[in-house]
């Protein structure tokens, strides 16, 4: 799967959680490697995509308002 079927993959996966998520969530409902989402999540955030956001010292992932 190349990068960019995972990133439409990863926001459509963002957009239809109804709680938080993390990249673990995110790598585990996806079938993907943890380095490998962690990877592409950071470019997205990056690019502007996603935000993290972070409670506690627990990190999620949202979509960006940008």
């Amino acid at each position: 799967m190349s990068d960019e079927e995972i990133k439409d993959k990863i926001i459509e996966y963002v957009k239809n959680s109804k709680k938080k998520i993390g990249a673990r969530e995110i790598a585990h409902g996806l079938d993907l490697e943890l380095r490998t989402a962690k990877k592409v999540l950071s470019e997205m955030v990056n690019d502007g995509v996603l935000e993290f956001e972070s409670f506690g010292g627990a990190t999620f992932i949202k979509l960006g308002e940008g």
